[in-house]
């Protein structure tokens, strides 16, 4: 062995020690991520659990929506056909009211429709990184030892 090479590889041997010392400092660090993550997953179950009532409250909200709507039509409909019209003043003084019901419900509509597409899109993000398979690893040995001769 030459003095060239002898020296070559303390060279490499001291590189690669403190490359592996940085890789340690990451996978502590890591590792502690990791943890943090692990025990905020109950408060993620929460937070789905809260988007999944909000959008069942939603769905209930749009039902009762529809059958005022259908009542409302209904009443308009015998009047028309020469009923009384008893209902449609009542109704006519409540029509103002229902119109901004019903802005009001465009509006939650759309914070509700924007929170759960970021919600799924992260969720997606986060299933995708965690499914990807990690790079193949070569095994101890097989590696090559630089400016070995």
């Amino acid at each position: 062995m030459t003095a060239t090479s002898h020296m070559t590889m303390h060279s490499e041997h001291r590189f690669w020690e403190s490359e592996v010392s940085l890789w340690r400092d990451d996978l502590r660090a890591w590792q502690q991520e990791l943890a943090q993550a692990q025990g905020e997953i109950k408060q993620l179950e929460r937070a789905l659990e809260d988007h999944a009532h909000a959008l069942r409250t939603h769905a209930s909200t749009l039902r009762l929506q529809e059958q005022t709507f259908e009542g409302h039509e209904h009443a308009l409909v015998e009047y028309e056909k020469g009923g009384g019209g008893e209902e449609l003043l009542q109704m006519a003084r409540q029509h103002s009211e229902e119109a901004v019901r019903h802005t009001e419900h465009r509006a939650e509509h759309e914070q509700l429709k924007r929170r759960h597409h970021t919600t799924i899109a992260h969720w997606n993000l986060l299933l995708k990184s965690i499914r990807e398979p990690t790079e193949a690893v070569s095994p101890p040995g097989k590696q090559a030892i630089v400016g070995a001769s």
